[in-house]
């Protein structure tokens, strides 16, 4: 209950000072303003404004400028809390664990801060402390969070997503990042996906060390992406200046959409957290990714369907893109038209209105990808809203994006904006089509099913699709038209 007061507090506070400059009694700093508020609310709202850095759909470029500084500048928590948390998890105190044991954090974020130590055998490695009381402060948080994006909806207004969206979106993967043990086994299985990969490194995991507070890692030795971001938009840190670092940004752009594929399409496991306060730059021109508390590894259905809508992304062909996203996310549609049918009818005939309505789409989702095509290469939109902007103009034609794919796709957005930042010229079409040079669509589905061909009831489809029929009379009368001349060859309404 203390949260939530101290909360509405530092609302009430910076909500002051906003009126104040509005009358122009105050001089202030808004973006700095924002950044202040997350800072001192702390908790959860730290972790939205980095969620809010990336996303310049929703903020412009000078609140992303200053909350970027929120990857990388947190207060820590004493090292008292540090040694109870040890005591409480593995009995000791760090002292009596490492030989080396870095009592000042080396870095501190919304959910906890890292340590540098050093084993017994010599071995160098992090120390990632849970921050005390986290996971309860975060549940207030959260119900803050809803109520903040429910009245932002009623007054400003965003594209494509929204606020309540995000908000939600952003609860969800948070509510994973509260067990380091979860984080622990997904960094083991990237460890063992990546043995021998000559562009990503993945630190190796302590397991006999780590517990739901506690994570020890093996320490990678490079520079945060955040820091070399925030560097450079503040002008501190030039191209030439990055080259004498050891760093080469634009292929490290490429490595990290190139890895991202090849962890979805391959090993159908992948990192979905992708800021930059987890991207290490390597002075060798590898990449590492740390923290994986966050990930995307559903089985992928009927992955064919995927890999050939990438590819017609990357190709730019919007009919073949509509086509295939129709197969993998218009299950419901085809299920109720298959089952509507005679069974005599094949799956061609499916195909074939599938098509139709692939078509009829790809028009209006080129048109919505057009419009946004310079806001993409000025960073004033990502690929995420511009999906998201598609994806709501396509509900008339009953398709539902399944979840692994809405979460593959976020972070290949991330991804792709992140990439921008680093290299301006950098197109994320581009770079899918290129992989798809190199890693053919027979190479990726070498070994996927057929995909399941699902009935339901006759009665039940006919009813359904004629309430379909009804509606797209009303709303979209050109869809209706289409529909309905293509299913009057089979008289599936006469009496």
């Amino acid at each position: 209950m203390f949260r939530f007061f101290y909360i509405l507090h530092l609302l009430s506070k910076y909500g002051f000072v906003l009126i104040l400059s509005k009358y122009g009694f105050k001089r202030i700093e808004k973006p700095k303003l924002m950044r202040q508020f997350f800072e001192e609310a702390s908790g959860a709202f730290i972790k939205f404004g980095q969620l809010l850095a990336l996303r310049l759909d929703v903020v412009s470029r000078e609140y992303s400028i200053e909350l970027l500084g929120l990857f990388d500048n947190v207060k820590p928590f004493p090292y008292k809390e540090v040694e109870k948390t040890f005591l409480n998890e593995l009995g000791a105190t760090p002292d009596k664990i490492f030989k080396e044991f870095e009592k000042g954090p080396f870095a501190s974020a919304s959910f906890g801060q890292v340590h540098g130590a050093r084993l017994r055998d010599d071995k160098i490695v992090i120390v990632k402390i849970l921050r005390p009381g986290i996971e309860a402060k975060a549940q207030v948080d959260f119900l803050i969070i809803d109520l903040l994006a429910a009245i932002a909806d009623l007054f400003f207004k965003i594209e494509a997503l929204s606020w309540k969206e995000i908000a939600s979106e952003f609860r969800e993967w948070t509510k994973q990042e509260f067990d380091y043990r979860i984080e622990a086994e997904n960094g083991e299985r990237f460890y063992k996906n990546n043995l021998g990969n000559q562009n990503l490194v993945i630190p190796k995991i302590y397991h006999e060390l780590t517990t739901k507070k506690i994570l020890i890692e093996e320490y990678v030795e490079g520079l945060h992406l955040s820091r070399i971001l925030k560097g450079l938009k503040e002008g501190r840190l030039d191209d030439k200046q990055i080259k004498e670092l050891g760093v080469d940004l634009k292929k490290a752009a490429r490595i990290l959409i190139w890895e991202l594929q090849k962890q979805f399409f391959f090993h159908e496991f992948y990192h979905a957290d992708p800021h930059p306060g987890n991207i290490i730059l390597l002075k060798d021109g590898r990449v590492a990714l740390i923290d994986f508390g966050i990930v995307g590894g559903e089985p992928l259905p009927n992955k064919s369907y995927f890999v050939k809508w990438a590819k017609a992304t990357g190709d730019m062909n919007f009919k073949e893109a509509a086509f295939w996203a129709a197969h993998f996310a218009g299950d419901e549609l085809k299920t109720m038209i298959r089952s509507a049918l005679p069974a005599t009818v094949g799956e061609k005939a499916i195909d074939e209105l599938v098509r139709l309505l692939a078509d009829h789409f790809s028009d209006t989702a080129q048109r919505v990808v057009t419009e946004n095509l310079d806001g993409l290469k000025t960073m004033k939109k990502d690929y995420m809203t511009v999906l998201m902007q598609i994806t709501k103009t396509a509900k008339h034609y009953k398709v539902k994006l399944p979840k692994e794919f809405v979460v593959f796709y976020r972070s290949l957005a991330v991804f792709g904006l992140v990439a921008k930042h680093m290299d301006p010229d950098f197109l994320l079409t581009v770079e899918m089509k290129r992989f798809f040079q190199v890693y053919p669509e027979e190479k990726i589905t070498e070994n996927d099913q057929p995909p399941i061909i699902r009935r339901i009831n006759r009665e039940v489809a006919l009813e359904r699709l004629g309430n379909w029929i009804s509606y797209l009379y009303e709303i979209d009368p050109s869809l209706y038209r289409l529909v309905n001349n293509y299913l009057s060859r089979y008289n599936l309404f006469d009496k």
